[in-house]
């Protein structure tokens, strides 16, 4: 259950904490008050994609906080405890920052997470349903998902291991595709894959050769220069100039000299010892550097062979890759490619028989998965009639078709991740007609109804989230229906939080807590802030909905008081009858 909503910085909200309740909580505001703006906030926490945009203007940043109770959300509690990010409070926190640079940080009870974590842990806490999922409902692609759904338990399983047949199955299919090519094609491609692989292999290459042969060609563009510095100083460190001493023997005599008074002051003894080790540091640096001298040697035809390897290891470079090691690796796919196409009949063969082992797979798995989804297709339409028939649609009637294959399609030919079936929900609203596609007959304000009947059916199933959220749930309906609506919307808050979003006095009158979303200017800015309505609040901003601003007459605000006066009692029935029923089904 979402206890409490923080936002910070979010559009025109500057700072603003929303205390939620268990049962039915309600937001109403005049049009373009900003109710938009905390199902923004929402979606923010569900991980949804985040526009810069939404940062109050003037703001370097954005935040949005959501702690909920997890207290018997055992789903979530096992999430957490993977992540070891449990508390001993029975809550977690979900937080997201935007900032003007476009970095977004999210953590979950306080430990910065990537953006995956934080949508799969608040996707076990929250469900929203906005008006635009009225629009999936127009689109057949996306019936099969309601029904899967719906029936999760017994599809679930099967879908993934087709999931994972297919993508077997696929890989398989796309690799026989590749050896079918006709055979020109494969024969070009074999003429091509030869001359490179000869080409390189006659290169004997390296890894790090580049390298190596740079240094060799910088000493050899430099030998006269380099030589000639080394024999200079190896003569002055090491044999002196003219018969003279040499600096390694004038520095050992300077350190000698110092010796015998080395004792007498510690300033003495300090100096004495640092000349001491600096004459041993260049007597040593003075041996390698002979030594070094004498491995010098110009080599003309040496020079030559670096000088052409680098030239010919730039060519290929050019074709082949940037690095040695990079060509090494073209290379060695070449080799693998150039074998499988020269050994493409067996390599056929084989693939031929695993094609068809993994066809067959899948032909059985995507049959038990049609004939699961069958058997629930009939619950779902039973279960669906009766919740459209609590909506007030006694004679509405839902069907879920299955295409059947076109003449000549093989099932094959529709393998998927989700399964071989292509489905429509078929529906009719009156008695006498034949049923239709939905997306052609449905409503505007029957559609708003069938989304709240799939999401009841959803909220009656164990696991789902805790907390949904309803956004203008209530488009396309109006006088009794809205009252159905709002009924229907109150049994679900019996056993999950709702949040809801509406403009309909019906269902705002029923719900057990209201909140009004209104602007009002501040130093010359436009905010938008949250309030909390007690009873007498509640029945002025009922009489606004009911009648429109400036309304608030005192026979409206009567009326609204009475409105809320009714609801108390309906709900006060629905709840018994639901004990009633919840009784029953345990007895």
């Amino acid at each position: 259950m979402l206890l409490q909503l923080s936002i910070h910085h979010l559009a025109l909200i500057d700072e603003m904490t929303i205390d939620f309740a268990p049962g039915m909580n309600v937001m109403t505001g005049e049009t373009g008050a900003g109710k938009s703006i905390v199902v923004d906030a929402v979606n923010l926490v569900l991980g949804e994609r985040a526009d810069r945009d939404l940062i109050a203007n003037g703001e370097a940043k954005a935040r949005v906080e959501a702690v909920f109770d997890i207290a018997g959300n055992e789903k979530v509690q096992a999430v957490l405890e993977e992540l070891e990010m449990m508390n001993d409070e029975d809550t977690v926190s979900i937080s997201r920052e935007l900032t003007s640079s476009g970095r977004n940080i999210c953590r979950v009870n306080g430990n910065v997470v990537p953006l995956q974590t934080l949508r799969h842990v608040s996707a076990q806490l929250l469900d929203i349903h906005g008006q635009h999922e009225h629009q999936l409902l127009l689109d057949s692609r996306n019936h099969i998902a309601y029904l899967d759904e719906y029936a999760a338990d017994e599809i679930g399983p099967l879908l993934a291991e087709n999931e994972k047949a297919y993508a077997k199955w696929r890989n398989c299919s796309q690799k026989l595709s590749r050896l079918r090519r006709n055979v020109a094609e494969r024969e070009q491609r074999i003429d091509m894959l030869r001359f490179q692989l000869e080409e390189l292999q006659n290169a004997h290459l390296i890894e790090g050769e580049e390298e190596e042969l740079e240094r060799q060609k910088v000493f050899f563009r430099n030998s006269g220069k380099i030589i000639s510095a080394f024999d200079e100083s190896c003569a002055l460190l090491n044999n002196g100039v003219d018969g003279g001493s040499s600096a390694v023997e004038l520095l050992r005599e300077g350190v000698n000299a110092l010796m015998p008074v080395a004792s007498l002051d510690s300033r003495y003894e300090t100096l004495y010892e640092r000349l001491d080790g600096l004459c041993y540091e260049v007597e040593d640096a003075a041996r390698d550097l002979c030594d070094l001298r004498g491995e010098m040697e110009y080599d003309e035809e040496e020079a030559e062979r670096v000088e052409s390897r680098l030239d010919l290891l730039k060519r290929l470079n050019r074709k082949y890759g940037a690095t040695t090691q990079d060509m090494i690796c073209y290379r060695n796919k070449i080799e693998s490619e150039l074998d499988e196409l020269e050994c493409s009949d067996e390599a056929a063969e084989r693939l031929e028989k695993e094609y068809r082992n993994l066809t067959h797979e899948l032909e059985e798995i995507s049959i038990c998965l049609t004939r699961k989804r069958e058997e629930a297709a009939r619950r779902f339409e039973k279960s669906m009639e009766g919740q459209l028939r609590d909506l007030g649609m006694k004679n509405a009637r839902l069907s879920v078709a299955f295409e059947p294959l076109k003449e000549g399609e093989k099932l094959l030919d529709r393998f998927s991740a989700q399964g071989v079936d292509r489905i429509e929900m078929m529906f009719c609203a009156n008695l006498g007609q034949p049923l239709k596609p939905l997306a052609r007959v449905a409503s505007g304000g029957e559609l708003s109804r069938i989304m709240l009947a799939l999401k009841n059916l959803s909220a009656q199933k164990p696991g789902i989230p805790r907390s949904m959220v309803f956004d203008e749930i209530d488009t396309g309906i109006s006088g009794h229906m809205a009252q159905v609506v709002a009924e229907k919307m109150t049994q679900i808050g019996d056993h999950h939080q709702v949040i809801c979003v509406t403009h309909l006095p019906q269902i705002a009158a029923m719900a057990d807590e209201q909140f009004l979303v209104r602007k009002y200017d501040e130093n010359g800015t436009t905010r938008t802030m949250v309030m909390h309505l007690d009873d007498d609040q509640r029945a002025l901003e009922i009489a606004r909905m009911v009648g429109g601003a400036g309304c608030e007459s005192e026979s409206s605000v009567s009326h609204a008081h009475n409105m809320l006066e009714q609801a108390r009692k309906r709900k006060t029935v629905l709840r018994e009858a639901n004990r009633e029923h919840s009784a029953g089904y345990k007895g």
